[in-house]
């Protein structure tokens, strides 16, 4: 009886391991699975791509946009600063003509330091007279 209750046993632990085994072996991946998930997996590799590669030539087109934007910006500095530079440039000329018209219509008047101012307007022309 003692062998007939340890091959029961045995016979429960093979029935246990053998349904284990059919239930590993239906859950198991199949090699039609792989290519469904391989496919679904490129599908979306593809997908997603696709959006990169858009958002990049849209990224492309901004950056172009903002490089000539800078370029027509630097051309206009400095064609301003060109201007703002001769501008500085007429001014000094400007200021020194007319320092030198200003001072052309004092060259007939003749400046006399040391001579009193009391003496009149009479007697100073009698002084200068006789001074020249």
């Amino acid at each position: 009886m003692a062998a007939a209750s340890a091959s029961g046993s045995e016979n429960m632990a093979l029935e246990i391991i053998e349904d284990k085994l059919r239930d590993l072996t239906t859950s198991m991946v199949t090699g039609v699975d792989l290519q469904t998930l391989t496919a679904t997996i490129q599908e979306t590799m593809r997908t997603e791509v696709a959006g990169i590669r858009m958002e990049v030539a849209e990224q492309a087109g901004r950056i172009t946009a903002t490089e000539e934007a800078i370029a027509a910006l630097t051309t206009h500095v400095a064609s301003t600063d060109t201007a703002v530079t001769r501008q500085g440039e007429m001014l000094l000329s400007l200021h020194r003509h007319l320092e030198d018209v200003d001072n052309r219509g004092r060259r007939c008047n003749i400046r006399v330091h040391g001579v009193p101012e009391t003496e009149g307007e009479e007697n100073a022309e009698k002084v200068l007279t006789e001074l020249f």
